[in-house]
């Protein structure tokens, strides 16, 4: 006869804890990880400034070229998309490979109205910069105060 282990509910939390640790280890920290091949890969950081004249929305895009990174702006969602391809420079076995390849996209919402026939995109040095410039209605406007 087989032994029999009595259930334990804090067993059970402390093991489910241990799933949700992992899980979220992967998913922040290598969000590439749950991905499959093909899908869109990991998340794009982005850096998000206002100014009194504009949004500048910066993203890390190492290795990308200009020509692979798609921008719109739609219903005041900006969208970043592209694609890194795999780089068959070298012969032989690969014995680790962390660097991911394959589609990737990115979307904010600007919290006001935009400019967006006057939207500027730079890339320089793997850092993609985009200058929003804003409506003038949603410009702050100085009022001044009559003394009577």
């Amino acid at each position: 006869m087989a032994n029999m282990i009595r259930w334990s509910p804090l067993r059970e939390m402390g093991r489910m804890q241990s799933l949700l640790d992992r899980l979220m280890e992967e998913s922040v920290y290598r969000p590439w990880a749950l991905a499959r091949e093909g899908d869109i890969v990991g998340a794009m950081p982005v850096d998000i400034y206002e100014t009194a004249e504009e949004y500048v929305v910066k993203a890390t895009l190492p290795g990308v070229a200009p020509e692979n990174v798609d921008i719109t702006f739609e219903a005041g969602v900006l969208t970043v998309r592209g694609e890194v391809y795999e780089e068959k420079e070298v012969e032989g076995e690969c014995l680790c490979q962390e660097r991911r390849f394959g589609k990737f996209a990115r979307s904010v919402s600007l919290p006001g109205d935009v400019v967006a026939d006057e939207i500027k995109a730079n890339l320089a040095d793997g850092v993609l910069t985009l200058r929003v410039p804003k409506a003038e209605e949603t410009k702050p406007k100085k009022i001044s105060i009559s003394v009577s």
